[in-house]
């Protein structure tokens, strides 16, 4: 069983329960080269990851791999590599050289994204909704200055003007996090077949679709 949370545009449910987004693209054509096949399940992550360490043969994604979390899973990725910025407007001419010049500036993050976690980490104002396309409202209608959040998001929701990114902060690993236990074969068979995506540029041509790029 495959557990997925919604973080949308990345990874959302369509109506008949199926996923769709670069994550579900990238999740689908893995595990059909892999020839495995995967019931997939939406969940909230937390409840998500509480059941894959309850569950064999279940895993979640997209889940960041912390240090914290290392020994509670078996892993399989590098599945998505975000580039996290802090965007603000397209009008607006602010200007930033570090985090530290964020400081008193409300910033806004997808709940369960490791962005705001990190920047929360740092002591700094952050506002987490559980939709992008919310964050991208409320700062376009000035409710906070500034958004953090990858390029594939941004490229998503094609707002236009797009809003401008005004600093590079973390580049971010998220991977397939599965039942400790779960068969060794079966985890080398998709680790290995994931490497073979990334070295023949199946999963670098997918990003381009998306209007992202690896590098």
């Amino acid at each position: 069983e495959l557990f997925a949370w919604e973080r949308p545009p990345l990874m959302q449910q369509t109506v008949d329960g199926q996923g769709s987004g670069l994550v579900s693209a990238l999740t689908r054509e893995l595990f059909r080269r892999a020839d495995i096949s995967y019931q997939l399940n939406f969940l909230p992550l937390q409840r998500a990851l509480l059941k894959v360490q309850q569950e064999a043969n279940s895993c979640v994604l997209l889940v960041e791999r912390r240090q914290e979390r290392e020994p509670y899973y078996a892993w399989i990725g590098p599945l998505l590599i975000s580039r996290l910025g802090l965007y603000a407007k397209a009008d607006d001419d602010l200007q930033l050289d570090s985090l530290e010049q964020a400081r008193g500036l409300r910033i806004l993050s997808h709940q369960g994204s490791g962005a705001g976690d990190y920047l929360q980490g740092l002591g700094l104002d952050v506002l987490h909704s559980n939709k992008e396309s919310l964050n991208l409202g409320m700062l376009q209608r000035s409710r906070a200055r500034l958004w953090a959040t990858s390029t594939a998001v941004v490229h998503a929701l094609a707002a236009n003007p797009a809003p401008r990114e005004v600093l590079p902060f973390l580049t971010l690993m998220e991977d397939i996090a599965c039942h400790p236990q779960v068969d060794p074969l079966l985890l080398q068979r998709l680790q290995t077949t994931l490497q073979q995506m990334y070295s023949e540029g199946w999963v670098q041509a997918l990003y381009q679709q998306h209007g992202v790029s690896l590098n």
